[in-house]
């Protein structure tokens, strides 16, 4: 029986810092996390993969649906060690074409980012938006007509939301021109966030500020695994995603890379199965003044922890994920009052 046992700690401006404590002669027995926090979420670590090549073309919906009813679902590589086994199965079938992966695009995931609250009914895209022009266009900017989605990277001027403020003063109209992270970083360091659009009123003041492009709140989630954490194990075929036929919302491999393609192709597909080990589910806790939902945030928050996995050789045969709740959140509010600054779970 070996344990290991191990501080982590890392700063977004505040600190999160924990024990973890694993007993490895299960892979998974204990684990014990103390932090400070105002946020919960539940952690999720399991083990191998196992991939299964299925040569009869389906589109993607049953491709999935296939994989559902016969192994786990289609096919999520997060390491070198699940692509050197998908890899084995490739070889083992001589097979030598694209094939559906567990990858795909959320193009229906639009939320604001002050509160990392959901996109409503209430809705104004401008006439053939949103479009996903060449596959970079997740974030969305306010025009005089209505709203449009655009590159991330693209510059452009931003309206701040300031809660400290009353009535129409706490819009705020920044004329210097940022990238829409940059824009967000900027609203949340001087005001609140970027401005939210969530019915008529609100939007009627944003108007009034504008005279072109300009970002506010919008924004939604791009590629991602179907357990909903995020791509980047993998790269992807050189001019992809590209978006090339409108729709191309799935994800396929070929060659060991990504490419996008329309959910209605039909393809051969990868299914997975967990081989051994048990799936355990534990709740971290962090403190911070960001919203620890953003997909930014979680995904550096979930690396941090997989680093020192992998510094205490305990990533092998580990995967770690989030796991997301009904409403589509990671994290909740802690409301429960916590007088020792620590807590064990």
């Amino acid at each position: 029986m070996c344990s290991y046992q191990f501080y982590w700690s890392h700063c977004f401006n505040h600190i999160y810092y924990f024990l973890v404590s694993f007993n490895t002669s299960v892979m998974e027995q204990h684990l014990f996390i103390f932090l400070f926090f105002t946020g919960v979420a539940p952690l999720v670590l399991s083990v191998s993969r196992k991939y299964y090549l299925i040569q009869q073309g389906k589109t993607w919906s049953d491709a999935q649906a296939y994989c559902r009813a016969e192994h786990i679902d289609l096919a999520i590589i997060e390491s070198n060690d699940d692509m050197v086994r998908l890899q084995t199965e490739i070889l083992k079938q001589q097979f030598s074409s694209s094939a559906w992966i567990g990858l795909y695009d959320d193009i229906n995931s639009w939320y604001w980012s002050l509160g990392h609250e959901t996109l409503g009914s209430w809705r104004l895209w401008n006439s053939g938006q949103p479009d996903n022009w060449v596959a970079q266009e997740w974030c969305g900017a306010a025009t005089t007509s209505g709203w449009s989605d655009v590159p991330c990277t693209s510059n452009y001027p931003f309206v701040c939301f300031d809660d400290t403020k009353t009535g129409n003063q706490r819009y705020i109209y920044i004329s210097n021109t940022k990238t829409w992270y940059d824009a967000q970083a900027y609203c949340r360091t001087y005001h609140t966030d970027l401005a939210s659009a969530r019915n008529a009123t609100e939007y009627s003041v944003i108007q009034g500020l504008v005279s072109g492009v300009t970002w506010f709140g919008l924004i939604r989630d791009t590629w991602k695994w179907i357990d909903k954490t995020n791509f980047s194990t993998i790269s992807w075929i050189s001019g992809k995603p590209d978006n090339a036929l409108g729709n191309e919302n799935c994800g396929y491999l070929n060659n060991g890379q990504a490419g996008d393609a329309q959910c209605s192709d039909i393809m051969p597909f990868f299914c997975y199965r967990i081989t051994t080990g048990q799936q355990q589910i534990v709740k971290v806790k962090v403190r911070s003044n960001q919203d620890v939902n953003d997909p930014a945030v979680k995904a550096a928050i979930l690396e941090q922890i997989k680093q020192e996995l992998k510094d205490h050789g305990m990533a092998e045969n580990i995967t770690v994920k989030w796991r997301e709740q009904p409403d589509g959140k990671v994290f909740h509010k802690d409301t429960e009052k916590n007088t020792t600054g620590k807590e064990e779970l």
